[in-house]
């Protein structure tokens, strides 16, 4: 059974209850990156407290609900959240993301160093 944006959401914020007037706002509701943002933010303030529990309660959720939830949501994880993680205050955090959290981390952050990137950057400046 594939797993909606709203069923994922209520789910997360019964794994972290503090987020619950954030992600059920209104202006945040309908946004599934805004929620991820959100999510993003609560995650930072995990990694710079080196919070171990927390941080592994996120890698279990995600790790679990990735492959049940539409790719709207998986790309909002991906890319609203994972990707804008920072781990540089807490770099040993980035071992316990798992396999699939792992490479995928690594696979974004290669993307985002790459020139690649630049080239695709470097040509929307021009415009």
């Amino acid at each position: 059974m594939m797993k909606d944006q709203d069923l994922f959401i209520k789910e997360l914020i019964d794994l972290f209850p503090s987020l619950e007037e954030e992600l059920s706002d209104e202006d945040y509701r309908a946004s599934i990156t805004f929620q991820m943002g959100c999510f993003k933010r609560f995650m930072q303030e995990v990694i710079a407290k080196n919070d171990g529990d927390k941080f592994d309660a996120m890698v279990n959720f995600l790790t679990k609900n990735l492959p049940l939830v539409d790719q709207r949501v998986q790309n909002a994880i991906y890319l609203s959240f994972l990707g804008k993680l920072d781990f540089s205050e807490n770099p040993d955090l980035i071992k316990r993301l798992g396999q699939l959290l792992g490479k995928a981390y690594t696979d974004i952050e290669d993307y985002n160093n790459s020139p690649a990137r630049d080239k695709v950057k470097n040509f929307l400046n021009k415009f």
